[in-house]
């Protein structure tokens, strides 16, 4: 009898063990997840101030390099926020790990189209910016339907 009673708790043990291992190993990814939405939010409003900040006749091109700039660097960043695994508690479909090698496509190509409105910028080029900004949009909507739960 006392030796069910230990192996009984042993188990008990051993259970919790694992489920708390796997609480934490499932919570470990929150900053990742917390990080990369931050810095697509912030993708997303740097964007939104680069189409306000071009007006066609009284642009801040300086402002608008700068945000092009900060928004290429995000996209640079933001594969290492993907850790296999970090799916949970995110907007993350399967497909972003299942089709790894077309989501980092997309990301790098997102980062390109934020490296030509920055060049545009420089050169105060309205329509190379406005092409680019058409391009993003384009690959935000893309990426969104095929890597983002909408709920």
């Amino acid at each position: 009898m006392n030796s069910l009673i230990k192996t009984t708790s042993f188990v008990s043990l051993s259970v919790a063990a694992l489920l708390s291992v796997s609480a934490a190993t499932a919570s470990d990814f929150s900053s990742q997840v917390d990080a990369r939405q931050s810095s697509f939010l912030s993708m997303a409003d740097n964007l939104r101030q680069m189409k306000k900040l071009e007006d066609g006749s009284d642009s801040d091109w300086e402002q608008i390099k700068t945000l092009a700039l900060e928004n290429a660097k995000i996209m640079s960043e933001l594969p290492v926020m993907f850790p296999e695994g970090s799916a949970q508690g995110s907007k993350s479909k399967d497909a972003v790990w299942s089709k790894w090698d077309k989501f980092e496509s997309g990301l790098v190509s997102l980062g390109g189209e934020f490296d030509v409105m920055a060049l545009a910028a420089d050169e105060q080029n309205a329509k190379a910016l406005k092409s680019a900004m058409k391009t993003a949009d384009r690959s935000c909507k893309s990426c969104h339907r095929a890597f983002r739960a909408k709920w």
